[in-house]
């Protein structure tokens, strides 16, 4: 995945703590390509591109709106934001077409996010979210948003995590079935493999084929033969009115 940052050896040790126990269902749960039918019901995930180059996911959760990882949307090499210009996002893409395509015009980072600090504790990765304006309307026609809401209690709740995994098939790939483990400080710990490309991939709760698709969450890092993702509906509030706040103005921007 794109993820700059490396795991401390605090971080590691929690992570190996649950690698017996939860092998085996990172391994059971279920991967494919979007069926056609399937991909209808997902035309809110998107190819998040960078100067015309698919990078991470992002997940539709207004008609102007979308959310991904906010290392997605930073250069790994100076540490510094993505100019928007340089970004758009492609909603419902598959081998043979696509149901929307928006530009990028603003983007927020929470306060805590450091884009050039190495990671050394869970803890940081909570602010791993950017919100994304987009340039334009999506229609109800193109794609209906995501509605985002609280993750449940208890913690072991089943999701499932679409999203572009790079270098494969410009088909959305879907994970069902997985498992969340545990929590810390508002990342979760899920039973899913996760590859490259799947950053800011929505985590949703899974449900029957005709419930409304509920976003609980926003893929962030992977770990050995786990996932972790970062609890949306808490932060939403803020990235909204960092996002209102003109250029430069918001203690989100990474540091310089």
């Amino acid at each position: 995945m794109e993820k700059r940052v490396q795991f401390g050896l605090a971080v590691a040790a929690a992570v190996l703590s649950f690698v017996g126990s939860w092998s085996a269902a990172a391994r059971d749960t279920q991967r494919h390509l979007l069926s056609p039918d399937e991909a209808q019901r997902w035309r809110a995930v998107g190819s998040l591109r960078v100067a015309g180059q698919p990078s991470c996911t992002a997940a539709l959760i207004s008609d102007v709106e979308a959310i991904t990882a906010a290392h997605c949307v930073v250069d790994r090499a100076s540490g510094l934001r993505v100019d928007p210009e340089y970004l758009a996002l492609v909603l419902g893409q598959r081998a043979d077409g696509f149901a929307a395509v928006r530009k990028v015009v603003a983007v927020a980072f929470l306060p805590g996010f450091l884009s050039t600090e190495p990671v050394t504790g869970l803890a940081e990765l909570s602010s791993d979210l950017a919100l994304l304006r987009l340039s334009g309307s999506v229609s109800a026609q193109e794609a209906t948003p995501f509605e985002v809401a609280d993750w449940p209690e208890p913690i072991d709740a089943m999701v499932d995590i679409v999203g572009y995994e790079r270098g494969g098939s410009k088909t959305a790939t879907i994970r069902q079935g997985c498992l969340s483990i545990d929590t810390w400080d508002g990342v979760t710990t899920v039973t899913c493999d996760l590859i490259t490309g799947l950053s800011g991939s929505p985590v949703v709760l899974s449900q029957s084929p005709d419930s409304p698709l509920r976003l609980v969450a926003s893929v962030s890092a992977r770990g050995i033969g786990v996932g972790y993702v970062v609890t949306i509906a808490p932060h939403l509030a803020e990235l909204r009115a960092l996002i209102a706040k003109p250029y430069g103005a918001h203690g989100g921007a990474p540091r310089q």
